[in-house]
């Protein structure tokens, strides 16, 4: 959440007489002002097996374009209970991206996809991406990739990014599967906010194609995909490579006039040339009869901002990830099944080049993790009407470094000491009547009982250990709801339900809390549906950081505690309709207030409205779409000061305005194989687009977003 984590290692800079704070390394969040120099993180929970390719299918073959809204709400997903289930039966808000949805709207990335998710946002600070859901932003999402759970996010001593979890070429994302609100009961520890499920082995939606595209900013992106299906399973490979320029703004647009003078006349004037981009990826996915296997490598080489404008080359880091899944499903009877999946995965990031602050600064910074996970998943249905899973988890995290050598401000090795959990879930869904469907479920956690890491600095010998007791090491996070439908055209969910979500901070042992309620309602009729949401978040536990002046040195003494406390309130709205077959309009609205129990300050990070329109027409091979968002206007966060003056308040930047968007796409594509095309222009009316500062990128007036991009992919299906 967006409170300040602690800072326990810093080190300060003085630039042309500014103090400047420079934490650990470079790792940063917009969770708060100041964040570690490590965020590697707590174990997204569990282990899915890979979607099977016929999951989503319409039947008789039929396109999803086709199909009547009503049907639509009885297509099955696996991402909310580990079971096919219609949408209508998931006790969650749900959305879904389609293939067709993406190919219609040209969207060039599953970032570009993700803002225009209903109610969703995302922030950039040059390293990292970070989504924004219900009032705040980052951490909250589990991300997988064909019922895969990505790398952990968030892990004692260390904070990885999330943006290699936004690394997917969106040329092989076949669906997307968004489950909104609390879902540790299923996926455990960091299922905070909901779950996004990326599908990229539905060959029977979208077979073997290679494209290649060409934009604005020096951008261009190359996408194979091949793959071959049987009654016995299935081989998907996805490759894709991309890269580009990034942003290139002035510092005389960002920055404020304090901020300019302290500034080194050898530093670089822009951005321009020093945030440029390159990305590759493997996706291998298989299945053949009862076995299931994942295989997604990925590298990312980018040039970010750190503290302060470059002298030379800029600062650039390379992320690697690597998942590995194997797993498989044994069914006694048609009423019982057991599925067994073993995940292993890894994170490398490496700052390989550091430039920033003063002209002789230089080194790298390294992390590293690694994962280990072992679910077992017993599927029962011991009556007509009642489905009952329950499950067991094993997860191990070893390998967690930070290695920092950053002449002449740092040097410094934190190892922290392998954490070994375990989970019991179980959830139970009883259709108690036609109308009426009730679903419950709970897990316990068994968390380490105490967290420990060993730090040296320098040349000093002795190492130091640091051991944290953990004060609520058997966490129990639970979930109910009722689903009731009326009439087949209508569906009442009311839902309850809890999350934890870990800190990386060792000397705040307990996990974070979230407790949400939910009312949405749908109707549904052939050619519209309408979907009203209600929903509170109440979240406690939240880390947050208090600096307090010690009267009798002067000297401001950084307070670590996890007594944050949050209340959301929000309305979400999302309308569709088809007034004509090959006419589709869509519009969404989502509010939102949060409000800060502890210190009565409002959050930052947290715009108070959302809203999204589409609009595609198909005429014969061709289709034209128009797309637009809107993001309110956001804070910036705070460092609260106790000191001299009680109660003093200081924003890292200023607010940044809201903003519209506005994107158009020509697609032309005959049916059958054969060739496509399509021409797509983002942010048409070149919208100037700002992100509110945060400690990495902490400019007075905000980072400056992407400009208007235009793109042309040629490609060929076959």
């Amino acid at each position: 959440m967006s409170y300040p984590p602690p800072c326990p290692f810093r080190t300060t800079a003085w630039l042309a007489g500014v103090r400047t704070p420079v934490p650990v390394g470079l790792k940063t969040d917009l969770r708060g002002a100041c964040a570690p120099a490590t965020r590697l993180g707590s174990l997204l929970a569990l282990g899915l097996l890979a979607a099977a390719p016929a999951a989503l299918a319409a039947p008789d073959g039929a396109d999803l374009l086709d199909l009547p809204f009503a049907d639509l709400m009885q297509m099955e997903i696996r991402s909310a209970g580990k079971r096919e289930e219609q949408i209508r039966d998931i006790p969650a808000s749900v959305t879904l991206v389609t293939r067709e949805e993406i190919e219609r709207y040209g969207w060039v990335s599953f970032e570009e996809l993700l803002r225009y998710v209903p109610g969703f946002y995302l922030l950039d600070n040059t390293e990292d991406r970070f989504i924004g859901t219900r009032g705040s932003v980052g951490g909250g999402v589990q991300v997988l990739v064909n019922g895969v759970p990505q790398h952990p996010s968030l892990q004692k001593t260390l904070t990885a990014t999330e943006i290699a979890r936004l690394d997917i070429p969106v040329e092989s994302i076949d669906r997307v599967e968004i489950i909104r609100g609390p879902m540790s009961v299923i996926y455990g520890n960091n299922a905070f906010q909901g779950v996004i499920n990326v599908v990229t082995n539905a060959l029977g939606q979208a077979g073997p194609r290679v494209s290649a595209r060409l934009g604005s900013r020096d951008s261009a992106a190359l996408f194979a995909r091949l793959g071959a299906d049987s009654q016995a399973g299935f081989v998907a490979l996805n490759l894709g490579a991309a890269k580009t320029d990034g942003l290139g703004a002035a510092y005389t647009d960002l920055m404020g006039p304090r901020q300019l003078a302290a500034l080194d006349p050898a530093m670089h004037p822009a951005l321009d040339g020093d945030l440029d981009q390159k990305t590759g990826s493997l996706d291998l996915s298989a299945q053949w009869r009862g076995w299931e296997g994942n295989l997604r490598l990925n590298r990312r080489d980018y040039g970010i901002y750190a503290f302060t404008p470059p002298f030379d080359e800029g600062t650039r880091i390379q992320l690697d990830t690597l998942h590995a899944a194997l797993g498989y499903r044994h069914r006694f009877s048609d009423d019982l099944g057991l599925r067994v999946t073993g995940i292993y995965s890894g994170e490398d990031y490496d700052a390989y080049q550091i430039d920033f602050v003063r002209p002789d600064v230089q080194g790298e910074q390294r992390q590293s993790s690694r994962r280990k996970e072992l679910e077992l998943d017993l599927h029962w249905r011991p009556a007509t009407g009642l489905d009952a899973i329950a499950g067991y988890r094993y997860l191990e995290i070893d390998g967690v470094e930070n290695r920092v050598l950053v002449t002449p401000l740092l040097d410094v090795d934190i190892r922290l000491q392998p954490v070994i959990s375990q989970d019991l879930f179980a959830q139970v869904a009883w259709q108690v009547a036609a109308p009426l469907r009730l679903v419950g479920g709970v897990r316990l956690s068994l968390l380490p009982e105490a967290y420990q890491e060993v730090r040296r600095r320098g040349l000093d010998p002795a190492p130091v250990v640091l051991s944290a007791q953990n004060q609520d090491p058997e966490p129990v996070n639970g979930q109910l709801a009722l689903i009731w439908s009326p009439r087949p055209d209508q569906v009442l969910k009311l839902a309850w339900g809890t999350a934890s979500q870990d800190t990386d901070q060792i000397n705040l042992p307990e996990p974070e809390r979230i407790e949400t309620r939910e009312a949405h309602y749908t109707l549904t009729r052939e050619r519209w549906t309408a979907s009203l949401g209600l929903f509170q978040n109440q979240l406690s536990r939240l880390s947050r950081t208090i600096q307090r002046l010690e009267s009798t040195t002067g000297v401001y003494i950084t307070q670590d505690d996890n007594t944050g406390q949050w209340d959301t309130l929000g309305l979400e709205l999302i309308a569709e309709a088809r007034p004509l077959r090959d006419l589709n309009l869509s519009a969404s609205l989502t509010w939102q207030e949060t409000q800060d129990q502890a210190s009565g300050i409002d959050p930052g990070y947290s715009p108070a409205l959302l809203a999204t329109l589409k609009a595609d027409w198909r005429r014969g091979p061709l289709t034209y779409a128009a797309y637009a968002r809107y993001v309110d206007a956001m804070q910036a966060d705070w460092d609260f000061v106790a000191g001299s003056t009680p109660g003093v308040v200081r924003r890292i930047g200023e607010e940044v305005p809201g903003y519209w968007d506005l994107g158009l796409n020509l697609r032309w594509d005959p049916e059958g194989p054969g060739p496509y095309a399509a021409l797509n222009a983002s942010n048409l009316l070149d919208a100037e687009i700002r992100y509110p500062a945060n400690e990495l990128t902490d400019f007075t007036r905000g980072l400056i977003g992407p400009g208007r991009m235009v793109t042309a992919t040629l490609g060929y299906a076959f």
